[in-house]
């Protein structure tokens, strides 16, 4: 079994991608993936496309499980509908650690005060991929510290936070740009665009990357990066 780990600093979210190597899920055709547009880019080579398996939401205990779970609902039902791929909320206990793969389509959350110590006031995402380059799972570490009374976060920026992170857990990287679109709103997937306030978290820029993911089921898999080990 071979890792890759990569990873990429958000102004309050740091995410960790990785990709496991298994077997392919599907043949590809020759056409290359696209992995970057407009205000967009996707977690390659690692993670080029989302498969049509359904994807459950899990946590890493029963605290992370009553204080997530609320948001979460919200978050599934969005990407339900941006991808055409079922998403669930569930009660499942999937403990996580820093650096393993969680994969099965699972994504697995963890409510807990500075899950960085080296930098405080970080999240941060581990997405894993398999070998044909498809996103399989993730685990996400949202820090409990944003709820503190001291650190005035407001609810839409704690929202941001968790819909940034879990659009890093199917496949989405920091874009390369950061434009506007005609309702004057950057990419959520931006690193500083974290206190942009929105009814709906993701912008039009995530869905036409959700869009592309969906898209590049058809296309050849990129090579994995030189020195992956």
């Amino acid at each position: 079994m071979r890792t890759r780990i990569a990873a990429t600093a958000f102004a309050l979210t740091l995410t960790a991608a990785a990709v496991t190597l298994a077997a392919p899920g599907h043949a590809h055709a020759a056409t290359a993936p696209v992995v970057a547009g407009n205000g967009w880019k996707l977690n390659a080579p690692a993670i080029t496309h989302i498969d049509t398996q359904p994807w459950t939401i899990a946590f890493h205990d029963t605290t992370s499980r009553t204080k997530l779970t609320p948001y979460l609902k919200n978050t599934a039902a969005e990407l339900s509908a941006d991808l055409g791929v079922k998403v669930t909320v569930t009660t499942k206990i999937v403990p996580i650690a820093r650096g393993r793969c969680v994969t099965g389509h699972v994504i697995s959350y963890r409510y807990m005060s500075k899950p960085n110590p080296a930098v405080p006031n970080q999240s941060f995402t581990g997405a894993c991929g398999n070998t044909d380059h498809a996103a399989d799972g993730a685990y996400v570490y949202i820090n409990s510290d944003y709820w503190l009374k001291t650190r005035n976060f407001s609810e839409p920026v704690r929202m941001n936070v968790i819909w940034h992170e879990t659009g890093h857990a199917i496949g989405l990287s920091h874009p390369v740009t950061c434009p506007r679109d005609k309702n004057g709103l950057q990419p959520l997937m931006c690193a500083d665009t974290y206190r942009d306030l929105r009814t709906r978290r993701y912008s039009t820029f995530e869905r036409t990357a959700f869009k592309q993911l969906v898209a590049n089921r058809t296309a050849a898999p990129l090579p994995l990066a030189v020195g992956a080990r």
